[in-house]
């Protein structure tokens, strides 16, 4: 098992539902950096797209602990953020989540209109369509 980073921060009026770039073979998906609707179809993208890679979920955690903090400040809504969990309970169940071969995805309205979604994918995947961009079993 090894898991892939991919993240997408920039127009949140890109992000359209049942958009065809948001689907594997539908026009657009291979060249845009829109989150995919399927979690697992970040696989499908070219290598380009991926972040990271590692062996070890805890890295992955550290990278989404990253994402957080560069993209925290510009959440929208930040006053209503004293209700969400805090970095360090999502860090955890990230983990949990990860060791239990299931993705995690952590994203966020920001200021401005703007959309950010940090996903970490597990490789292989639970989605038996998905394959590894990089040749990895």
């Amino acid at each position: 098992m090894h898991f892939h980073a991919y993240g997408y921060r920039g127009s949140g009026e890109a992000v359209r539902p049942y958009d065809a770039v948001r689907s594997p073979g539908g026009a657009g998906f291979d060249s845009s950096p829109v989150p995919p609707e399927r979690t697992a179809a970040w696989l499908a993208k070219p290598e380009r797209f991926i972040k990271d890679t590692w062996d070890d979920p805890a890295d992955a955690v550290a990278w989404l602990r990253r994402q957080y903090a560069e993209t925290g400040p510009l959440i929208l809504h930040r006053e209503r953020q004293r209700y969400a969990p805090t970095v360090d309970v999502m860090a955890a169940t990230a983990l949990d989540t990860l060791t239990r071969c299931n993705d995690v995805v952590w994203a966020w309205w920001l200021t401005g209109g703007d959309f950010a979604s940090f996903a970490v994918i597990c490789c292989p995947n639970r989605d038996r369509d998905a394959r590894c961009p990089l040749g990895r079993g």
